[in-house]
């Protein structure tokens, strides 16, 4: 008998996939800037499109590791708030659909 282990589903409408940077003991959203100088925080509606996010970014200068991980819409809409950041959905490329909370 083979048992199979399940992540359990997340559920897209009120979770996003985040890239997080490790150093140490501390964690924190991979934030990035656009065009017009403006802060952002990319996010994915699946997992499989945050991993290839992340295989297209270059390393972290300072070495950091980086992994994905799902986050409430709403929770990771204010830790991005309280730092100036915005919350963009982006696609596996990196391109931007929707801003879905302003900085």
């Amino acid at each position: 008998m083979t048992m199979e282990l399940r992540q359990p589903a997340v559920d897209s409408k009120n979770y996003v996939w985040v890239i997080v940077e490790l150093r140490g003991a501390a964690e924190n959203f991979l934030g990035l800037e656009d065009a017009q100088g403006q802060t952002f925080v990319p996010v994915t509606v699946d997992k499989d499109s945050a991993l290839m996010l992340l295989g297209k970014l270059p390393l972290a200068s300072d070495g950091a590791q980086r992994q994905v991980e799902a986050i409430h819409r709403q929770r990771l809409g204010v830790i991005a708030a309280e730092q100036g950041f915005a919350v963009d959905l982006v696609d596996a490329q990196g391109r931007v659909l929707e801003r879905l909370a302003p900085a």
